[in-house]
């Protein structure tokens, strides 16, 4: 319940201001992510990703007992907590179970937080314009697909591929490495079929009017 409404408050209160923040801050993260899975192991002889997100930490009442020297019964009994914040899904067999890591699910939410931003801004848009056509080269079906759905779609798609593959490797995957191609290639493809990549990229909303209660990376 903590991860969740830690996702949540990330996803309600920081806002990316265009696709090209965007796909700076998620391949970023991706090379980041990778590096820690793959090659950690080359430099400090063990998967730092996997050590840190497996490793339990401390309990504070168990710290605290020790540190005011309360006695060794006190916080014996105390479980250890599973830190850092992260879902867990145990597998249909039981024998295992699935992590999946906060990050995994803020920073590609930012992403379709702000493609729904942007598909009300044209919507709006377009009401303010008496329903003007979009180009003439797309199809009329294509239009009525939001970025928003196109992709959502894709990280569902990501999250697959990324269960999929640890399942066949019987490893921990880099859920990054999946959700972001997933999800910004059709965003891409989309947008540049539809003749929005270019005010997409740099200037989505023309009037900025950004509240004090948002960040924008």
């Amino acid at each position: 319940a903590l991860a969740m409404g830690l996702c949540v408050a990330m996803i309600a209160f920081v806002r990316l201001p265009s696709l090209k923040v965007s796909c700076l801050l998620l391949s970023g993260l991706l090379i980041y992510d990778v590096f820690w899975v793959f090659f950690s192991a080359y430099i400090f002889n063990s998967n730092v990703m996997v050590k840190v997100a497996t490793q339990p930490a401390d309990n504070p009442l168990d710290v605290l007992s020790r540190k005011l020297h309360l006695g060794p019964n006190v916080g014996r009994d105390v479980p250890r907590l599973s830190l850092p914040g992260k879902l867990v899904f145990p597998s249909s067999t039981g024998s295992h179970f699935s992590m999946l890591g906060i990050g995994d699910i803020v920073m590609p939410g930012l992403l379709l937080c702000f493609v729904l931003r942007y598909d009300n801004y044209k919507k709006q848009a377009n009401s303010d314009s008496c329903g003007a056509p979009g180009p003439g080269n797309i199809s009329g079906r294509m239009q009525k697909v939001s970025y928003f759905h196109c992709t959502l779609i894709g990280y569902f798609v990501g999250l697959l591929t990324a269960t999929v593959a640890s399942r066949i490797h019987r490893a921990a995957q880099p859920a990054l490495l999946y959700l972001v191609p997933f999800t910004l290639l059709p965003l891409l493809t989309m947008a540049y079929l539809k003749g929005d990549l270019r005010r997409m990229w740099s200037e989505p909303f023309h009037s900025k009017s950004s509240s004090s209660r948002f960040l924008e990376v």
